[in-house]
């Protein structure tokens, strides 16, 4: 199986295949390949990209488009999402184009679904090269980094690519988002420094509220509760921080309950990756009962959020000291 990366060093260098296969559910790399393969096809001015999509189109239209040929013999690029949903003979069909593609079309085929439940799925890989669209593990966010930074011709050291994936390193599209942003700031002969991670990224708030979300972690409760009211000072809002706090309990739940076995898991993960890679750790410094409680809490403060006038401080206030000076 191939990766994202591999495909699009191909596209870049000119090799482009008249087949592709993408499995997974990462649907900023899914983008990035379309729309790398459709610039390396076509001028901007005359593209020529059909989205075929089962359920706006009969089985019969979307093998009809794929194999219709063009008198002028121009390039075309198809996109077909969702190829389980071929039936019968139209399915063989499909796979015979696999086999025996049209000249001067290309075929970009789309299957969320990573599991081989579908036998469609089990069709695809074994009559193509099979390209990997997973969402990424956590060490393979570095590689996305420097891909990026490389692609707008910035040096980036390993201090500076670690900071950008604390800040962003929730997903491939908020790494290549904030590298963007960094590209129109910074200037050709300036040397990138962790400074301009901080100034120029715009995650900064965010920055700081996993920063939080580790202090509670550490059992830090002076810390947290100083980052709890900067975050406050910010703009931030008790309702908002809900969610992530509910997330650090319910992982760290999910680690005492599979006792470790079950630590590192596929896919997202609404934490920042310097908090999941301590999960284990940070699990080790509550009980099964404090971290059930914790959670009954939060139950009880949005059910607060809801229905009463009191303050974010307070409520957090009550929060913290609550769980992090509980021993049980």
């Amino acid at each position: 199986m191939r990766t994202a990366g591999d495909i699009l060093r191909a596209v870049q260098a000119g090799n482009i295949e008249p087949v592709y296969f993408l499995l997974g559910e990462e649907y900023y790399l899914q983008y990035l390949i379309i729309e790398k393969i459709s610039k390396a096809l076509f001028d901007e001015a005359k593209q020529d990209k059909t989205l075929l999509l089962p359920g706006e189109l009969s089985n019969k239209e979307i093998i009809d488009q794929l194999t219709q040929t063009d008198l002028f013999a121009s390039k075309k690029l198809f996109i077909l999402r969702n190829p389980a949903a071929l039936r019968n003979k139209y399915r063989e069909e499909l796979l015979d184009y696999c086999r025996y593609p049209l000249q001067n079309h290309n075929l970009i085929i789309i299957e969320d679904d990573y599991s081989d439940r579908k036998a469609m799925t089990k069709d695809l890989k074994k009559n193509l090269d099979t390209i990997s669209v997973q969402i990424p593990f956590a060490n393979d966010m570095k590689k996305w980094t420097r891909f990026f930074f490389k692609e707008k011709h910035i040096l980036a050291s390993d201090n500076v690519i670690d900071a950008l994936i604390e800040i962003a390193g929730d997903s491939v599209y908020h790494i290549a988002n904030e590298v963007e942003k960094i590209a129109l700031n910074i200037s050709d002969d300036a040397p990138l420094t962790l400074d301009m991670i901080y100034q120029f990224s715009g995650w900064q708030r965010d920055y700081q509220r996993w920063e939080f979300l580790q202090a509670i972690g550490l059992r830090d409760l002076e810390k947290a509760l100083l980052l709890g009211q900067s975050l406050f000072r910010q703009g931030q809002k008790m309702l908002g921080l809900m969610y992530p706090l509910t997330s650090l309990f319910q992982e760290l739940l999910f680690e005492k309950l599979s006792s470790g076995t079950l630590s590192v898991k596929k896919g997202y993960i609404p934490l920042p990756p310097s908090v999941v890679k301590k999960l284990p750790q940070i699990a080790k410094r509550f009980s099964k009962e404090e971290i059930q409680y914790a959670l009954l809490l939060l139950g009880k403060i949005d059910q607060r959020l809801k229905t009463t006038n009191e303050p974010d401080e307070s409520l957090l206030s009550q929060f913290l000291f609550t769980v992090l000076t509980a021993h049980g």
